[in-house]
Formats: structure tokens, sequence, C-alpha cells
């Protein structure tokens, strides 16, 4: 970690921005006004026209201080000058790096559920290496981290190998009920689609799924000081709904994707080291799956982990999020990612060094 910048307590109150009012956004603003201390929301922004101009707990359904007035740009949010920003405006670096450059040259920190960000050395050295050098230069820190990658598949799992002898392979399964999310989301992930849409949307890059495997995949080997033999292959295919499946906005048609199985391996030494599988669905128990998060890691002393029912991904991503800033306040300044922090935890009052 860093050295400490401010002692036991600060005198000050955090100031913190918001970049994005989104499910994620929402719910990590919501639980910072409803549940803690030791920072002042200095400014707030979205792309949504409805939510410009009105208070910010208002906006995002909170019953606690009301925060400012909801602005329409990162600009609004830098000029007022945050010390660190929650940034949820995305999952693609193509979409978010100019914006995370920004926010790091201005000295701001940064912890975003960009699942790009969670690892982008690889894939994305090009942009890793600019929000780096602009975050060195700025004296900032930027994390990409969530739910999943940032915790499940990645952090935890590596946590939970300190209790095995070896390593021969690692299994992990997450099945998630994601009717409680936005029909944007849906679409984005594969959700709504005929067959044909969704195979034709997939092969155009248009139909995501799950963005972060790789992420996750390379994150673990590269704690475990292992080298992928190639880059991390996916698989992807939908469920099809045979009867109207419910969403908060209205019903997937019958013949319409109602959700969908993504696989992952990652090969090591020309065999699957790790093996991930996450299903996402609009009605996982009507179709006979079980919620939960599991993983095995197989070796002289297997170490198998179930959380039953799993994790809901919107407040478990929000709540890491909120939770990573102590971390992120204190580290040194850098791109960083979750293997890099101490590991996240509660906080009650954020003017208090968890470090001390």
């Amino acid at each position: 970690m860093h050295q400490d910048k401010w002692g036991t307590v600060r005198s000050t109150p955090v100031r913190i921005g918001i970049c994005g009012l989104g499910s994620i956004g929402c719910a990590a603003t919501r639980l910072l006004l409803d549940h803690r201390t030791g920072f002042d929301i200095v400014a707030a922004a979205t792309k949504e026209p409805e939510a410009i101009g009105r208070p910010l707990h208002e906006v995002v359904g909170a019953s606690g201080s009301a925060g400012p007035a909801v602005t329409g740009s990162i600009e609004e949010v830098l000029a007022a000058g945050p010390e660190i920003v929650i940034y949820a405006t995305g999952s693609f670096l193509r979409d978010t790096a100019d914006d995370l450059v920004a926010c790091a040259s201005a000295g701001v920190h940064v912890v975003s559920p960009c699942e790009e960000l969670a690892f982008p050395f690889g894939r994305f050295a090009e942009p890793a290496a600019r929000i780096d050098a602009a975050a060195r230069r700025g004296g900032a820190t930027v994390l990409g981290t969530g739910v999943n990658p940032g915790f499940i598949f990645d952090s935890l799992l590596v946590a939970a190998t300190g209790s095995a002898w070896d390593v021969r392979a690692i299994r992990g399964r997450r099945t998630v009920d994601v009717v409680g999310f936005g029909q944007n989301i849906h679409l984005r992930l594969g959700i709504g689609y005929t067959a044909e849409e969704f195979r034709k949307g997939h092969e155009a890059g248009t139909i995501a799924g799950h963005v972060g495997f790789p992420e996750s995949i390379e994150l673990v080997c590269e704690r475990l000081g292992l080298k992928l033999d190639a880059p991390v292959e996916e698989e992807f295919e939908p469920y099809i709904a045979e009867t109207p499946a419910p969403t908060k906005y209205g019903h997937v048609p019958a013949g319409y994707t109602e959700g969908f199985v993504q696989r992952a391996t990652g090969m090591v030494g020309g065999r699957p080291f790790i093996r991930l599988e996450l299903v996402l669905h609009l009605r996982p128990t009507d179709a006979g799956l079980e919620t939960t998060d599991s993983f095995v890691i197989e070796g002289v002393h297997p170490v198998n982990l179930v959380m039953s029912p799993g994790m809901d991904a919107i407040p478990a991503t929000s709540a890491q999020l909120v939770n990573s800033m102590p971390g992120v306040l204190y580290a040194a300044p850098g791109l960083k990612t979750v293997k890099d922090l101490p590991v996240a935890g509660a906080w009650h009052d954020l003017r208090v060094n968890p470090f001390r």
C-alpha cells in the first residue's frame, strides 16, 4: 500500500463524483447515501435527459442526504473537484478509455465496473498503457472491479487457493436470475431475440453476453504465476423461451431468447486449466436451474466452495465498487487490479484509514 496520506482519521470528508446512473451507478449511490459516512458527493452525471437537473437522491431512490443536482457530463463532474469517481458507464474500453484518462490526468482516483478494465494489459495493451501513464502522472489510482470480474471468479477464487496444496485445475459455475435487469442490458447481453437474431448479433459483436471471462482467467493465472497457452476460448448458447417470459418492462415472447449459457476455457500446458461457466436466465428456477455460485479447485487437497443462493449481480457489484474505495485512496498511483490491492471490505466512515 502507498504510505499513509492522512493518518488515522482525516479531518475533512472525501469528495466523491459519480459518472453513470444506470443500475450499478444508482445502486452504488444509494449505498453511499443511505449506509455510509465520511464523504460528500460533489457531482453526479448521466446521459439520461429525464434525470438531469433533478436531486441525486431522488434519481437513485435513496432516503439519505440529498446530494447535488444531476448534471449531464463528466466535465461537470471533474469541475466540482472530486478526489475519487465511481465511473459506471460501460463495459468496453473503446467507449470508456478517454474518460478514464481524463479523470486520471486530473489526479482523480477511479473505481469502475468496466469489465475490460479489470485486467486489460494483454488484450487492451494500448488503452491500458494510456490510462496507467495518465494515472502515474496525475497521482491517481484506477481500478476496474465488480462481482464478476473482480470477486467471484478471480479474487475470491485466488483466496481459496490459499488452502490448496496444489492447483491442478479449476472449475467454476455461476447461475444468475437476471429478471431485475433493464431492457438495454438484456439486449446487450443477448436476451429478447429470435435464435437467428441471436446468432447474427453474436457474430457481429452487437450481442456480447457476459464481458469479463478473459479478464478473470488472466487475473487468476497471473496471480498463480502461470501463463496461458493461447487466448481464452469462449462458447455461447441461447435458451429459447417456450412460453412468454416476464421482465420489468413486459414479456419476452415465446420463441425468443430468455437467457444463455456462456463457457470460457483457459489452456495451460496443453490442458484446460480453468473452465468457467455462466448462466444468465429470466426464470432459472422454472428451468430447473439453481441460482448458485460455485467452484472446485482440483488437487491433492481439493477446495470446494458453493454460495447458495448466489450473489445478486447489481447489489454485489455496487458494494464491491464502494468497498474498494479505501484501498484505492491509499494505493500508489497507476492502473491497478484486484490482485494489487487489499481485498475490499465494508466500511462505515471513509475518513478513517482502515490500513493504519
